[in-house]
């Protein structure tokens, strides 16, 4: 068994940090208090309390002497009551915990609404909303980020150990939901390596133990990330919680750590897995042509749900598991085996005296099967995968008895959120990495689709001409506009190009899925891409006006507003005119308000027409007396 431990793990800085200035107060003559655990690890926190520092609530347990402010931080009110009852603070609050709170207090005190990503109830989270007056909106899942309202200015703030996948999914929510985002990554370095770290050694193993804190929110999102790429995890907080039976089997082990989790615990877990390995690996003396690795032919001699036994000429049978009949595993190994087939096999395990030999037929199938993707990688020629669980980062794939991963930007043409539908499905996919000895297959579906969407482009392309008309379908919706596909092909439709009148929102006058017809304004040949106008198929106003309305002609309009020099006259719903003070009175030095009021009716002949200028000239069909105040009344 093979042993191997993340490149990024055990404490960050600002863990590190925290407990040696812990250590440090416990050298006093004082008694210290940590305002909370430390840290969130119970063994270092007990191991501290052995020393005179002592983890209390509130500030109302602690009689004087010296207050620590823990890594995850607390908001200003403690910082001032702790001054009132006297009280030496010193504060080991994580340097990207402090910018997290003073980030989130610049958005409160800037006027934007405030959205902090993490766990409602983390420390670290309440204290960089108590810095924000608590008025953040606390969200930790995308379903959370859906129900938000739509807003102008918007800003994010990030628990610093909050996940970096499940980061950028919420923001790519929150983008449509904010006019002007304005975002703070305030997830920690330490914390993205260590995600990073473990994501990539949980794909190379068969198992992965991650050691920390069960309390501990990074620690428990390090064993989120593993399991969320296919690897078999167990989260443990000390070597006591290690059990033989989790490596029966196990080739590879990965090692991560949580950043509150100290050096010393995680060599006490390897230290027991060696032991571990040890008591798995003692072989005795069997004969040389049954070993680990040996390929042999056998009878099935019984079936079993979960497994079936086979006898191959040794002197007792071996066991075939459901799980290593083939990839996905069968619901039951009756469904593929039955008494007297004949199989061939590979023996996973070192052979000991009076303990069970294991087969596995998906062992022995990888080797052929690893050749055939190489093959196919080295021509550029697409394989069959099938779907078989869709996870945040993209889909886990089956290619013959390999397990291989789409990533979610490879699943389709589109951005798309999850590749759910493609569970239980076949399908074409190119292959994008190869590692044989990482067990790491990487494709891309995304590359198929690309070539028939390129052949289905360049045929629509050649059938489509700037100016002419075309009948689309409305396939998305975003606030600056509609994507609307003419026939394999999709363009752009700007909301300025939706209707001559001025719209707020694109969903008020159209919906995916509608059918419309629109004009091709204008083709990008480098680009591809393809300018609509809807309100093009109609005249404009004000070429509507140049037909109906003619110089000399007298009209009623309403007065819509007064400015210094005159008064906009509204014509129809669509055109107003300017009605010059000189056409009002013939009074020097006159005020329009002494003439006209808004909404007023008046009689007014048309003077001059521009329609390209977008001007009407009007003159009142009499000139006007101004309108008798009190004032002039009295006298």
């Amino acid at each position: 068994m093979e042993i191997r431990i993340a490149e990024n793990c055990g404490f960050c800085y600002g863990v590190k940090r925290a407990v040696n200035m812990a250590q440090d107060t416990s050298d006093q003559l004082e008694r210290s208090y940590t305002l909370g655990p430390i840290i969130h690890n119970p063994q270092v926190v007990s191991n501290l309390e052995e020393h005179g520092v002592y983890a209390v609530d509130s500030l109302d347990e602690i009689p004087g002497g010296t207050v620590i402010i823990r890594s995850h931080g607390v908001g200003p009110a403690v910082y001032e009551e702790a001054t009132d009852k006297g009280l030496k603070v010193v504060d080991a609050t994580c340097p990207h915990v402090k910018k997290a709170q003073q980030d989130a207090k610049s958005v409160i005190d800037s006027g934007m609404s405030l959205v902090i990503l993490g766990e409602k109830k983390h420390p670290e989270v309440i204290s960089i909303n108590l810095w924000a007056q608590n008025k953040g909106i606390v969200i930790e899942t995308e379903e959370k980020a859906k129900i938000l309202p739509f807003v102008e200015n918007r800003g994010v703030v990030v628990q610093t150990t909050f996940s970096q996948f499940k980061f950028q999914s919420i923001i790519d929510i929150l983008e449509e939901k904010t006019q002007n985002l304005k975002v703070f990554k305030t997830i920690c370095t330490a914390t993205q390596e260590r995600q990073n770290s473990a994501v990539e050694l949980a794909k190379t193993v068969d198992l992965m133990i991650v050691v920390g804190g069960k309390n501990s929110g990074n620690t428990n999102r390090l064993a989120e990330v593993c399991r969320d790429v296919g690897c078999t995890t167990y989260h443990i907080e000390t070597a006591a919680e290690l059990q033989l039976d989790w490596f029966n089997h196990v080739q590879t082990v990965g090692v991560t750590a949580g950043a509150s989790t100290p050096d010393w615990i995680i060599k006490e877990v390897i230290d027991t897995m060696n032991e571990f390995e040890q008591l798995l690996a003692n072989e005795a003396d069997w004969a040389e042509d049954f070993k680990k690795g040996t390929v042999v032919e056998g009878t099935v001699v019984s079936v079993e749900d979960d497994k079936a036994y086979v006898s191959f000429g040794y002197k007792t049978e071996a066991t075939l598991n459901r799980t290593e009949i083939a990839y996905p595993a069968p619901a039951s190994a009756k469904d593929v085996l039955k008494e007297g087939d004949q199989i061939k096999a590979v023996i996973m395990n070192h052979i000991k005296e009076d303990n069970p030999i294991y087969l596995s037929i998906t062992r022995l199938a990888k080797d052929e099967d690893w050749q055939y993707v190489q093959e196919a990688q080295e021509k550029d020629e697409p394989i069959i995968c099938k779907g078989v669980d869709a996870i945040p980062a993209g889909l886990v794939v089956t290619v013959k008895s390999l397990r291989g991963f789409i990533p979610l930007s490879q699943g389709d043409v589109h951005f798309v959120k999850s590749l759910d539908s493609l569970v239980g499905t076949e399908f074409e996919a190119k292959v994008l990495e190869i590692d044989e000895k990482k067990n790491r297959l990487v494709l891309s579906r995304r590359a198929v689709l690309e070539v028939a969407r390129q052949a289905k482009l360049e045929e629509a392309l050649k059938n489509i001409h700037v100016g002419d008309n075309y009948k689309g379908i409305v396939r998305k919706i975003m606030p600056y506009g509609a994507f609307v596909d003419i026939g394999g092909i999709e363009g752009l439709l700007h909301i300025s190009d939706i209707s001559w009148h001025k719209i707020k929102r694109v969903e008020d006058v159209l919906s995916v899925g509608q059918e419309i017809e629109v004009k091709l304004q204008s083709f990008d040949v480098e680009s591809n891409k393809l300018s609509l106008s809807l309100k093009a198929l109609t005249k404009s106003p004000w070429d509507v006006a140049e037909e109906t309305i003619k110089v000399g002609d007298v009209l009623t309009g309403k007065v819509v507003r007064l400015v210094a020099y005159g008064a906009f006259v509204a014509v129809n719903d669509d055109i107003q005119g300017l009605l010059h003070i000189s056409q009002i009175t013939k009074q020097r030095n006159a005020k329009v308000e002494d003439y006209l009021t808004r909404g007023k009716e008046v009689e007014v002949k048309v003077i001059s027409l521009n329609k390209d200028e977008k001007k009407l000239g009007l003159a009142l069909t009499e000139l006007m007396e101004p309108v008798a105040t009190a004032e002039s009344d009295a006298e």
